[in-house]
């Protein structure tokens, strides 16, 4: 009889056991994923930084200021990729163009500056100009588009499709569609 007692007392508490063990394991997975706190880059991007405010002052005829809400930088590719992007250009001569975009990148070897999206730019003088499209040759010291542009004074407003604006001998040149209407 004593025997029998042990037997069930222990077949009791292993019962026990493994029920208490089944049921750490089901409540276990159903507990809410914690929150990520690593993001992984893509195998491409090397660098990634929120909220980046950039100079560049290397140019004795310009300063570039780029402010942007990301920035990812790609090292194999020279290239570095912004979302929401300012650059501000200030020339030697005091001049500023800001322009602004949904998207930008800057080549880290050449700095040419490709903005795209919802262009805005706005020169020392209040000219200001939209397009979707525009690129910064560096070495030209050249703004270009091929895309449609509308450039507005207080005085008129012209549009054109494709543009060039050369920063070494302060020339606007618009390549076709050309319409302008005086106020």
């Amino acid at each position: 009889m004593k025997l029998k007692k042990k037997t069930v007392i222990i077949a009791g508490i292993v019962i026990l056991v493994i029920s208490s063990v089944v049921a750490g394991l089901v409540t276990d997975g159903r507990k809410t994923p914690h929150k990520t706190l690593l993001k992984i880059l893509p195998a491409n991007v090397d660098l990634q930084v929120k909220n980046v405010h950039y100079t560049e002052i290397g140019d004795s005829d310009a300063k570039w200021e780029i402010k942007a809400d990301t920035a990812r930088y790609l090292k194999k590719e020279n290239l570095v990729l912004f979302d929401n992007v300012t650059v501000t250009l200030d020339t030697r001569d005091g001049k500023t163009f800001v322009m602004t975009g949904d998207r930008g990148q800057l080549n880290t070897n050449t700095k040419d500056i490709g903005i795209a999206g919802n262009i805005k730019i706005i020169s020392h003088s209040g000219n200001r100009f939209t397009t979707d499209r525009l690129t910064y040759s560096h070495g030209d010291k050249r703004f270009h588009t091929n895309s449609a542009v509308v450039m507005e004074t207080p005085r008129m407003q012209v549009k054109g499709v494709g543009m060039s604006i050369s920063l070494k001998n302060e020339e606007l040149t618009l390549f076709s569609r050309v319409s302008a209407r005086i106020r």
